[in-house]
């Protein structure tokens, strides 16, 4: 009991501190008005002051955060809501003195439990017409009282069934949602919507039902967009997708295997719903603030892509996330006409080409997958080039290619490289050669129709693709000389005399175009070649592939001697 009081008594001096320290910074905002008035200058000083050159001030937009709008809830009304606080353990307290002493019986107890929550239900109805917030704990403290009765009924004495309790758990939710929608309510929906996804918490199953418990989260979906679509706020439909993954976490950490098959049905309609009504939110929308949808598609879409990775056999796998990432890209093309706004159609294009690779990876692997991605990612790059018309969407998307190139690391220490040239793995090495190559060559080839501060930036961009490109086609060549010739220090003298002769060119051709990047490449790759003689091939080549190597590449250097020089006297 002292316990209680002391908590209670927290409570009441938390509210009173937060009022009292309210209407202080209502005072001091006051104050600091009344002195920028009185401080003004007149016309005469202002015109004095005018050369001082000051800087401009921003305007930082401030906003309530979600704390305050707690604590804002909270002061309102928190007499009323301390005392449904007290009616609570007050009731709790009575029933079980009643209990102990029974004064009343079982039936008796629960009876009186569901008459009390009804009596709160019709109470917050009446209540609510002319006090919103009152009238909405009301509601809240009903349906919480015949929640907790009839959780009582089925935990201590077995009283009904398991769906029997959980109708008339639902029908008292179901109650308060809709006197949300009525008058407008935001909290009391929000608090609809978690009362009925704790409902099956409280049945008390003997057996577990899942394909029930699935089909009664289906209704509760269907209710909350019918929600959504009276009141607008679209944050019920991200609040109703995490009820739904909250219930699906069991599955897919695999603590529960019975019925999969069955649920992954239940969720491809859960996802249908969630994208359906994704879509024609986003396409209705008037405002800017988007981001309860943008959640929705990204989180119905790796929902629905866990749970066929789970649940589906794998033999369907990659046909299922195939189709239903041809539905997701259309949602996005179609958002992206309608609308011209292209958030939704980042985060639902993210979706199909998460789903494509997962579809790509159950079935290929090795060095097939890695050539598939490779594709995948250059493909998807003109595909967004072609829809957006956006170079720097375009550009962002590219870093896709990042992924492939890390896969091919396998293909360069292969084992493969030591039996024969043609394999899997070369065509690994060539496939990204390219691939970064017509990207690179694709960027700088769109630079030059931008303005400078713009050519600039994707010219850059452009280079570090072209030199990922070359430096995979020496990776190429040099794997593929050691797997031709039988003498490693043949294979090192071609590719070094080969690497010399292209960072030559592509040095004295930067010379020649005044281009500074090809110099610092051409200049950097005969720095490699020379760093290699000097430090590696010195020590570990035959005397005879020493000498030949070292003239060969000396003479190619002396060479230049007679390039670009004019006659001098």
């Amino acid at each position: 009991m002292l316990e209680m009081l002391i908590f209670i008594g927290g409570i009441v001096i938390l509210v009173l501190v937060l009022n009292l320290r309210g209407r202080v910074q209502r005072l001091e905002q006051l104050v600091k008005t009344g002195s920028a008035e009185t401080a003004s200058p007149g016309p005469a000083l202002q015109t004095e002051l005018q050369p001082i050159s000051q800087p401009p001030s921003v305007a930082v937009p401030t906003g309530p955060t979600w704390f305050d709008k707690f604590m804002a809830w909270l002061k309102e009304d928190w007499i009323l809501k301390l005392g449904a606080l007290l009616l609570i353990i007050g009731f709790g307290w009575l029933a079980s003195y009643a209990f102990l002493n029974n004064w009343i019986g079982p039936m008796g107890r629960i009876a009186l439990g569901v008459i009390a929550g009804a009596l709160f239900l019709v109470l917050g109805w009446w209540r609510i017409k002319t006090f919103l917030h009152q009238g909405g704990i009301f509601l809240v403290l009903g349906s919480t009282t015949i929640l907790l009765t009839l959780f009582a009924a089925r935990e201590i004495y077995d009283f009904f069934t398991p769906l029997s309790t959980l109708i008339v758990m639902f029908l008292s939710t179901a109650f308060v949602a809709v006197t949300s929608v009525k008058y407008r309510n935001w909290p009391l929906a929000i608090s609809s919507l978690i009362l009925a996804g704790i409902a099956p918490l409280f049945t008390n199953s003997p057996v577990p039902n899942y394909p029930g418990l699935f089909l009664y989260l289906f209704v509760v979906i269907l209710g909350t967009i019918w929600m959504v679509a009276v009141t607008g706020r679209r944050e019920l439909t991200a609040a109703a997708l995490i009820l739904v993954v909250f219930y699906s976490l069991p599955h897919l950490l695999s603590f529960v295997s019975a019925d999969k098959e069955t649920l992954l049905l239940f969720v491809y309609a859960f996802s249908a719903v969630f994208f359906l009504t994704n879509c024609l939110g986003i396409i209705k929308l008037k405002g800017k603030q988007i981001a309860p949808d943008l959640v929705t598609a990204a989180g119905t879409g790796m929902f629905l892509l866990i749970w066929i990775m789970t649940a589906a056999q794998k033999e369907w796998q990659s046909l299922i996330i195939s189709a239903w990432m041809v539905v997701f890209a259309a949602g996005a093309f179609l958002i992206f006409r309608i609308t011209q706004r292209r958030e939704p159609f980042y985060a639902y294009a993210g979706v199909c080409i998460v789903m494509l690779a997962a579809a790509t990876s159950a079935e290929l692997s090795g060095a097939t997958l890695t050539m598939a991605y490779t594709i995948e990612a250059a493909a998807i790059v003109l595909i967004t080039h072609r829809l957006l018309q956006d170079l720097r969407a375009t550009a962002k998307v590219s870093l896709l290619l990042i992924g492939p190139a890390i896969l091919s690391l396998q293909s360069i220490t292969s084992p493969a490289w030591y039996q024969a040239v043609i394999h899997k793995d070369f065509f690994v090495l060539l496939i990204l050669t390219l691939a970064l190559g017509g990207v690179g060559a694709f960027f700088y080839d769109q630079a030059k129709r931008l303005n400078d501060v713009e050519k600039n930036e994707l010219t850059r961009f452009a280079w570090v693709f072209l030199v990922g490109s070359s430096i995979y086609a020496y990776v190429l060549l040099w794997l593929s000389l050691h797997a031709a010739l039988l003498d490693d220090d043949t294979a090192v003298m071609i590719a070094l005399v080969i690497y010399t002769i292209i960072g030559l060119a592509v040095y004295f051709s930067g010379v020649s175009g005044a281009q500074k990047p090809l110099r610092i490449y051409g200049g950097t790759l005969v720095g490699f070649v020379m760093g290699r003689l000097l430090l590696v091939d010195v020590w570990k080549m035959a005397l005879t592939g020493r000498i030949i190597t070292f003239f060969l590449v000396g003479a190619i250097l002396m060479s230049t001697a007679f390039l670009g020089r004019k006659k001098t006297i």
